[in-house]
């Protein structure tokens, strides 16, 4: 009886340490995914009227943040609402979104919109913002990233 009783609790020890070594290994895995993804932020402006027209990518692996922000150009700026076009969309694919902001653009740097999704790996996405207020000059900032995971 004490050989079967040895028997069965050296297989439930064995039986723990293989659970344990498995679970062990899995955070390692997950971990080293998590390592590998990498965020890349980019941004790029234009100019061509009386406002700064900025737009920033955020990529996390397939995930994609735009987000479009305006500067006055002038110190005798003042505030009043300004209206945009945000768009962004996959290169050859689905739109990820589009807003026809009209924000109150103050005298420093304000957020005319964010737009976010997921982009299949080895796609670019793409995004433009325009002012379109009547009369100025149209400032267009148009950015492409990649999804690369």
């Amino acid at each position: 009886m004490n050989r079967l009783l040895a028997i069965l609790a050296g297989s439930t020890l064995l039986t723990v340490a293989g659970a344990a070594q498995a679970t062990a290994q899995a955070s390692v895995r997950a971990s080293d995914e998590a390592a590998s993804a990498v965020v890349t932020r980019t941004c790029v402006s234009s100019y061509r009227g009386v406002v700064v027209n900025e737009l920033c990518a955020v990529v996390y692996g397939d995930q994609v943040t735009f987000t479009g922000t305006a500067t006055p150009s002038s110190v005798a700026w003042t505030p009043r609402a300004v209206p945009f076009r945000f768009s962004a969309s996959v290169v050859g694919g689905p739109q990820l979104g589009a807003l026809k902001p009209a924000p109150v653009v103050r005298r420093s740097a304000t957020e005319v919109g964010t737009i976010s999704g997921v982009v299949p790996c080895g796609s670019t996405a793409e995004a433009t913002i325009e002012a379109t207020e009547w009369g100025w000059p149209p400032s267009i900032a148009t950015l492409a990233v990649p999804a690369n995971c």
